[in-house]
């Protein structure tokens, strides 16, 4: 069974879970041409959200690739020793039938608040959604330094250059 990403969108803004969608997504959402086959989203990592986003995610199927029973995954203390102590920057679900991936960014979640306040708001199907800014676009896909994230960098300078035109 495939899942879209704005099923799983519409199913964590409907569960009350705080987010902010980064990644190949967000791009696009600003106008990007990149193609993405995963949605990374920055999570708040107060307790009832997350534990909205897990537990929604576990409805639908998605598990972590990380074998680890869902108490240990909805435990935010426990998430937290995995950032300190292996040094995890995010957590990857996966769908059974391998469709679909979620990257939720733990190691952006400090700056959940900003990332939020500097978000852009798209509607979609009535529901607002808050997409990361061109700037902490940039930025996040600076820091990561991959060929593709390079590739995207100029893009999102493009994108924004045109903007302010």
């Amino acid at each position: 069974m495939s899942i879209d990403f704005l099923e799983i969108l519409s199913r964590l803004h409907d569960s009350s879970a705080e987010f902010v969608i980064v990644g190949g997504v967000a791009a696009s959402m600003h106008g990007s041409s990149r193609v993405t086959f995963d949605l990374d989203i920055v999570p708040s990592l107060t307790p009832d959200s997350w534990t909205a986003v897990v537990d929604l995610l576990w409805s639908m199927g998605a598990r972590p690739r990380i074998p680890e029973a869902l108490e240990r995954i909805r435990d935010l203390h426990q998430v937290r020793i995995w950032q300190r102590e292996k040094g995890m920057l995010a957590l990857n679900f996966r769908t059974p039938d391998g469709s679909t991936e979620v990257d939720l960014l733990v190691g952006e979640s400090a700056q959940f608040e900003g990332l939020r306040e500097r978000a852009i708001k798209v509607t979609v199907n009535q529901r607002i959604f808050f997409v990361a800014s061109i700037d902490d676009l940039i930025d996040m896909k600076q820091r990561a330094g991959r060929p593709q994230d390079l590739l995207d960098i100029a893009q999102l300078q493009d994108i924004k250059k045109r903007a302010a035109e």
